[in-house]
């Protein structure tokens, strides 16, 4: 299978003092594949997500290895290739979507930029393609949420409004970075639904958290990160019921000490 992301030998580091962020990160990823990066905060495992997204200040930050995306390396196309490949073929699902929308516009305007800006949408059937998009990431009142404004809905619908755009202009790549830390249990389990719901049609998820029950749930393929580097990696099932690295062993230890005393081990490995 032919890969449609491949990282190869990622290093960031910072310009003013050459310290490490991020070392020797390499991976990739197939059509229709998953990937979790797993890892507690200062882990690299959103500085690797932002690097791949453009979203590293350069004059802050210098970034070597390969980010290739289909025939594209992403660390040297031009902006013209990246204005073409962001929103598009890779949408990104922040962990707080408020700052991926603009409070003072509403939903459905905002919903049309990115469908006029990726597709051939007519204006016609502009109405359609959003109805179609939010009742699949589960917003049952599409109307409602088109003349709503951000600030108005909870996390949870925001989270789905951001995963409707995705599913709109039929994105090849999603990067999630730690989507459901915000959300209860209900939302949690509907978001990684939806995330699988996205695979099913074609879609590539690389979805970054440090909650093993949201791995077990999408599963796919894992790396696990700790200081910047790789301790392991592969796939979610075998990894999490057996662990190599100690970090991961005790990753899971405390996981489930933590958890529900009534929920199963299963549900985490």
């Amino acid at each position: 299978m032919s890969k449609l992301l491949k990282v190869d030998h990622l290093r960031v580091s910072l310009k003013k003092d050459s310290h490490v962020l991020v070392r020797d990160i390499s991976f990739s990823l197939g059509r229709g594949e998953s990937l979790v990066i797993l890892g507690q905060s200062g882990s690299g495992k959103t500085m690797t997500c932002h690097s791949i997204m453009g979203l590293l200040d350069p004059k802050r930050f210098e970034i070597s290895g390969g980010i290739q995306f289909n025939d594209t390396n992403l660390l040297t196309c031009s902006k013209k290739e990246r204005l073409q490949i962001y929103g598009g073929e890779i949408a990104m699902i922040p962990q707080n979507p408020m700052t991926a929308l603009d409070p003072s516009m509403k939903i459905g305007k905002q919903m049309a930029e990115t469908l006029f800006s990726h597709t051939s949408t007519k204006k016609g059937e502009l109405a359609i393609r959003l109805n179609e998009a939010l009742l699949a990431a589960g917003l049952n009142e599409p109307e409602r949420i088109c003349r709503s404004y951000p600030y108005t809905l909870s996390g949870g619908m925001l989270q789905r409004v951001t995963i409707a755009m995705a599913l709109m202009v039929h994105a090849k790549l999603i990067v999630a970075d730690e989507p459901t830390t915000a959300l209860d249990v209900a939302h949690r389990n509907a978001t990684v639904n939806s995330f699988l719901k996205l695979r099913e049609q074609g879609a590539s998820i690389l979805l970054v958290t440090h909650d093993f029950a949201v791995a077990a749930q999408l599963g796919g393929k894992i790396l696990v990160m700790k200081e910047g580097i790789v301790l392991e990696q592969g796939e979610v099932e075998e990894i999490l019921r057996h662990p190599k690295a100690e970090y991961t062993k005790a990753l899971l230890k405390t996981a489930r000490l933590s958890g529900n005393p009534n929920q199963k081990e299963e549900r985490l490995c």
